[in-house]
């Protein structure tokens, strides 16, 4: 039914613009594990397409654009049909787009733009990783930075979007809005100033009822203001809603050797992040991609921190990243975390006004990543060293300590498709060695 509303949708448009494309792709994977989950990168940043017992996988996509003199429109669809979850059919993206030179307008859920080929452990959105399902909304942002002058430039973007999917409160809204400067000093170095923000925000709470969700109330979202809406204390003296950010910088220049990206991302959940007050927490990563791609095209290192929270003083401290007391299921969708994937989500615990999921927010990560290419294969290797610490008020002991690793190696043919095999290990010493294979076959049109 779906489908056919975008066909109906599109039919009349094609009638009268000047060019029209339509492409797709379908894809499917059959994975073994020595035991019942799946290798963590596996099911990790799929944007849910696998899950932790999924076996057998199956993904088709359909993308049409239609191109005017002035603007583009352009339309999508994925849906994928696995085992192992609670849904075996589920929709990927369903969206309509609007774009011309400065904007670019998103109706509905649609997949994040993949960043640094998909090495990075949180594609380079500390927040938003890939993680999850894509969320259904609207967003608004800049197609093409506004240019200021010849050295600066500013990128933005403003979103609304639905969390409506079982959690403790229920309808959910999520508002979203980003803000950059872009310092290009020449062809060859710019920095990259950023700041996101995320709140969730109105809904039905089982202990509160219906919160303030009205056109009024989001002007308090937009500028994370406080209220009285109820007689909870961190929404009376902080803001309400559940707010959170990340400040980001970014530089990136080019060389002999090739192209370098060197950043940091920090993240903050109120007044004592915004201060920095918890740092060294975030994300610090360098990306390369030399300028001889014999065999290795990129390469990526990043170490990921969680661990300060601006200390566990009740006055600044405990953060609890990705929790809030008020919306107990936190940053989540569908009960997985739509963030940094490093924060421990048990699925099993049943939320209620005393209990939460979130059983280790405070963890220290090494994530190193590289891929290359020869002839018509292409291959990739991520290992990944964890160590969780738990929660401030209830730590691990001893820590867990896990080690995942990944490879692939796939064959790509112009007219049969593309063909490949992967493998990944996990390590811990609180858990057996947890060894998978698996195979995949894509083919795009």
């Amino acid at each position: 039914m779906k489908n056919l509303f975008l066909i109906f949708f599109l039919f009349p448009l094609m009638l009268f613009s000047q060019e029209f494309e339509i492409g797709g792709s379908v894809e499917t994977k059959a994975i073994l594990s020595s035991e019942n989950e799946n290798p963590f990168w596996f099911h990790t940043n799929t944007n849910y397409v696998l899950g932790e017992l999924t076996n057998l996988s199956a993904t088709a996509e359909l993308k049409a654009s239609l191109t005017y003199s002035k603007f583009k429109l352009n339309a999508g669809a994925a849906v994928y049909g696995r085992d192992g979850v609670e849904n075996n059919v589920q929709r990927r993206d369903l969206y309509l787009q609007f774009e011309n030179s400065w904007l670019l307008a998103t109706v509905g859920p649609k997949k994040q733009k993949e960043m640094l080929d998909g090495l990075s452990a949180t594609n380079q959105n500390f927040l938003w990783s890939g993680n999850a399902r894509p969320l259904p909304g609207i967003l608004l942002e800049a197609n093409n930075p506004l240019k200021i002058s010849n050295t600066f430039g500013l990128d933005w973007g403003i979103g609304h979007y639905e969390l409506n999917d079982n959690r403790f409160v229920d309808g959910t809204h999520v508002h979203y809005k980003r803000l950059a400067l872009i310092t290009t000093f020449n062809e060859n170095h710019k920095l990259t100033a950023k700041i996101r923000h995320y709140a969730q925000w109105g809904g039905t709470s089982p202990v509160y009822g219906d919160l303030k969700d009205e056109f009024k109330d989001f002007f308090k979202i937009f500028f994370a203001a406080n209220s009285t809406e109820i007689g909870l204390e961190n929404e009376t003296k902080n803001a309400i809603g559940n707010h959170l950010g990340s400040y980001m910088l970014t530089y990136e220049f080019k060389n002999k050797l090739g192209e370098f990206s060197i950043y940091h991302e920090h993240p903050f959940e109120d007044g004592s992040g915004t201060r920095l007050a918890n740092l060294p927490d975030g994300v610090w990563g360098i990306y390369f991609k030399p300028e001889n791609q014999k065999i290795i095209s990129s390469v990526l290192y990043e170490y990921i921190d969680t661990s300060d929270q601006s200390g566990n003083k009740s006055v600044s401290g405990f953060d609890g990243y990705f929790g809030n007391n008020l919306y107990r299921s936190g940053w989540t969708y569908e009960e997985n975390i739509i963030g940094a994937p490093f924060i421990l989500f048990d699925k099993s615990i049943v939320i209620d006004g005393d209990n939460t999921a979130f059983i280790s927010n405070r963890s220290k990560v090494h994530h190193f990543a590289l891929m290359g290419a020869f002839s018509k294969f292409q291959w990739k290797l991520k290992s990944t060293y964890t160590k969780y610490l738990g929660t401030y008020r209830k730590p691990f002991f001893p820590e867990w300590k896990y080690w995942y690793n990944y490879g692939s190696l796939s064959y790509k043919s112009e007219k049969l498709g593309t063909f490949t095999v992967l493998g990944g290990a996990d390590f811990s010493n609180i858990a057996d060695t947890l060894i998978g294979g698996g195979i995949a076959y894509s083919y795009s049109f």
